[in-house]
């Protein structure tokens, strides 16, 4: 099942017969954004956090849990509450 040129040949000018010479720049510009948006879409999805649910934990001492909000991040997209060593929201996923 190889393809040679006589075959890319004859695929190229029925290309050329259906969509005619002047729509061929159009479904090639078409045929390449496609590819670039697939791409910038697989790469947002590889690089989008991770979420799994954790339970809270609870803390041991009153004071100290004082100290940990004052040392909190704010998410300045949904202005949710972060710890200090956060990278990205874990309620909007916006990038910290």
């Amino acid at each position: 099942m190889d393809i040679g040129p006589l075959e890319i040949g004859l695929i190229v000018v029925a290309i050329v017969l259906i969509f005619g010479v002047g729509k061929l720049g159009d479904i090639g510009g078409a045929l390449g954004k496609s590819i670039r948006e697939f791409r910038t879409e697989r790469d947002k999805k590889d690089d989008s956090p991770q979420t799994t649910k954790t339970e809270p934990q609870k803390e041991p001492d009153g004071a100290q849990s004082e100290v940990k909000t004052s040392t909190e991040k704010l998410c300045p997209k949904c202005g949710a509450k972060m710890s200090p060593k956060a990278s990205f929201c874990r309620d909007c996923g916006a990038k910290l």
